[in-house]
């Protein structure tokens, strides 16, 4: 996230909100109305322009073109405001076509077209537009600098800083910022220190930036050394200390602040909800002198976070105003409880939803329903995003659904997301799951950029097909790369060390994971190296390394073991082992039976019988097995001995709808 400062100046430099960059009008001016009286005053130029700005601002873009058709008279505003309106809309062709046939062109004319390259990530053909720019300004600069640094480019960012003819404030804080959000300190503080300007703004800046990254230290001294400091500085500093769970420090410069503005006492309310002080930060909030509705919905989300659902509720039908957020996040409640029932419920009566809305809701399902959903979104108007996408492309591989999730692949591609890493991660894990490992190679290595999540998808889905090398040599190329790895890519090796019986190579990631990249092992971790020695039949070894896990992580590493021996019909660590999990764990009637199996394999059938008689007093049962198949895009659920599937007729009834719908969409 790029600190707030640089987040402003992009909003001024890329955006280039009609009012702004053009002038401000009358509500009156704006309106459409066609009466026969208002109409002949109205209809002048300044109407026409207003108007198609309105059309643009929300998003009905062919009736702006149609009323840009009809205008008996334009002028360079309203070239502007086309150019400036399809860039908003996200159609660069249309500007570009709009741009290159205007009679006359002045800087704001460049400068949104520029926006529009910068957003596409077209630099060099940004970077020419402002070459050809009759007369710059810092405004322009400032706008090209910023887009260099939100493209990757900070090299050639402080290139263009360092030409400027002139610099104002906001120039300082772009650079600083861009060097912050590289997570280049030391230049930073150092450009910083250079700046003829300190105003608070700018110090401001650098402090974002240092709490962004969760520089204390940094941020401490910076906000000690500052000469003058506003709200905005009081807040970040509040931010900083919750964010590291100093809610005494934060406590103590709220209190110290000579004046508290709405912002600051939400910051220190949400500062005790995300650390669990959940009624310190009650109290709070009833002694606010006023609130906003930023503030009610903190307290509202805290409840929720802290699983209080009913007293999210309940100060829910206090709120004085609600938005769309206020009705989000009691959703988010139910969803969190798993009630989703309840949560199809509110959804069906929120006045207005959004977007997130709709994620929310989807999140709630792992099976057909979410992709229904999705599909009831599209159709009502709503546009997926990366959330939306991810989520129903992590059902498709739940549910093994190829079909959907090819279509759904050629959603993404028709709408642009294969450029997004989240979504094309989770591409490369469907297809992983649904088997098809080279498929999942072609997304990744089609992918222009990748994060560590991308390569740790890859690297699992070598992993578990048994592609030991591959996930191996793709490791190292990853580290080639400058990636880091982290907790799920070693995860994913020890797996693939553990499937191949590669013990030596697994141990020596293990203590890589620890000494090289100081990676703490977790529960997981412990239990794949448990299984890399017990899948091969060294199950001694195997229970001396589990009698060395710390404790609070031993209960997989038990139960991994406890399966290993089963395989390997080793009766008596089983049996030890065995105690170890029903220590730990009382009711798993699958490690039970795993206990029993081991006796019956040494034939010793009284022992296996009362295990199972035990399992029957304790009303323990291990869960059936189940397992799917797609057949022509409809999935069929069935369970260990099913002969029958009285419900398939109305799965395939269910199926059918969705699948249809789904292929109109795609």
């Amino acid at each position: 996230m790029l600190p707030r400062l640089l987040l402003h100046e992009r909003f001024i430099s890329f955006n280039f909100s009609f009012e702004n960059l053009f002038f401000k009008i009358t509500p009156s001016i704006c309106s459409f109305s066609s009466s026969s009286d208002a109409a002949p005053v109205l209809r002048d130029i300044f109407w026409w322009n207003s108007a198609i700005m309105r059309c643009f601002r929300i998003g009905e873009v062919e009736n702006a073109c149609k009323m840009f058709e009809e205008m008996p008279h334009r002028n360079i505003v309203t070239w502007n405001c086309m150019i400036a309106g399809y860039v908003k809309n996200f159609r660069l062709v249309d500007a570009q076509s709009i741009f290159d046939l205007m009679p006359h062109r002045n800087v704001v004319s460049y400068a949104a077209l520029m926006t529009g390259f910068l957003q596409d990530g077209r630099v060099e053909e940004a970077r020419n537009l402002f070459d050809n720019i009759p007369e710059r300004n810092v405004v322009c600069w400032n706008s090209l600098i910023s887009g260099y640094i939100s493209n990757g480019r900070i090299r050639g960012a402080r290139k263009l800083f360092d030409n400027m003819p002139s610099r104002n404030s906001v120039s300082w804080s772009i650079m600083v910022s861009g060097y912050i959000h590289q997570k280049k300190l030391d230049q930073a503080f150092k450009l910083f220190m250079q700046s003829p300007f300190h105003p608070t703004t700018l110090c401001n800046a650098l402090l974002s930036g240092y709490i962004e990254l969760g520089c204390l230290k940094e941020a401490e001294d910076l906000f000690a050394r500052m000469e003058s400091r506003d709200a905005v500085s009081w807040n970040s500093m509040i931010t900083c200390y919750s964010r590291a769970g100093k809610m005494e420090l934060a406590q103590q410069l709220f209190d110290e602040m000579p004046e508290k503005d709405v912002i600051s006492w939400t910051a220190i309310i949400r500062g005790h909800l995300q650390n669990g002080n959940v009624k310190h930060a009650s109290r709070l909030f009833e002694d606010m002198p006023s609130r906003d509705v930023m503030s009610w919905n903190t307290m509202v989300g805290g409840f929720v976070q802290n699983g209080l659902l009913d007293d999210a509720l309940n100060l829910f039908n206090r709120m004085p105003n609600r938005d769309i957020v206020s009705w989000n996040t009691i959703l988010q409640g139910f969803v969190h409880n798993n009630d989703v029932a309840n949560a199809r419920k509110w959804f069906e009566n929120m006045p207005q939803r959004s977007e997130t809305s709709w994620n929310t809701l989807i999140s709630g399902y792992q099976t057909i329903e979410a992709l229904g959903l999705f599909c009831d979104m599209v159709k009502e108007g709503f546009k997926p995003d990366q959330v939306t996408l991810v989520i129903v492309i992590s059902v498709c591989g739940s549910l093994v659904a190829l079909g959907w999730g090819r279509m759904l692949h050629l959603y993404v591609i028709r709408t642009g997301y294969e450029l997004d890493i989240l979504v094309t991660s989770s591409l490369i894990s469907m297809y992983s799951r649904c088997g098809f490992v080279e498929d999942s190679s072609k997304v990744f290595h089609s992918m222009p950029k990748r994060d560590t999540i991308a390569w740790n998808a890859m690297i699992s889905t070598y992993a578990y097909h048994g592609f030991a090398k591959e996930a191996i040599e793709l490791y190292k190329k990853m580290i080639l790369s400058n990636f880091h790895p982290d907790h799920a890519t070693f995860l994913n090796l020890l797996l693939a060390c553990s499937h191949k019986g590669l013990i030596d190579e697994g141990f020596r990631y293990f203590i890589s994971m620890k000494e090289e990249w100081k990676l703490a092992p977790r529960a997981e971790h412990y239990s794949c190296l448990v299984d890399l020695l017990g899948r091969h039949g060294f199950i001694d070894q195997a229970y001396k390394l589990t009698e060395k896990v710390p404790e609070d992580l031993q209960t997989n590493s038990w139960e991994t073991l406890l399966s290993a021996c089963q395989v390997h019909r080793h009766l008596e660590v089983g049996e030890l082992t065995a105690k170890r999990v029903f220590d730990k764990k009382h009711s798993d009637g699958g490690m039970h039976v795993l206990l029993s199996n081991i006796y019956a394999a040494k034939g010793k059938w009284s022992e296996a019988s009362q295990i199972r008689a035990l399992m029957r007093e304790q009303g323990l049962k291990k869960e059936t097995g189940c397992t799917w198949i797609e057949v022509n895009g409809k999935i069929f659920y069935f369970v260990s001995n099913d002969r029958s599937h009285p419900q398939v007729e109305k799965i395939c009834r269910e199926l059918d709808s969705i699948f249809f719908m789904l292929e109109g969409i795609c």
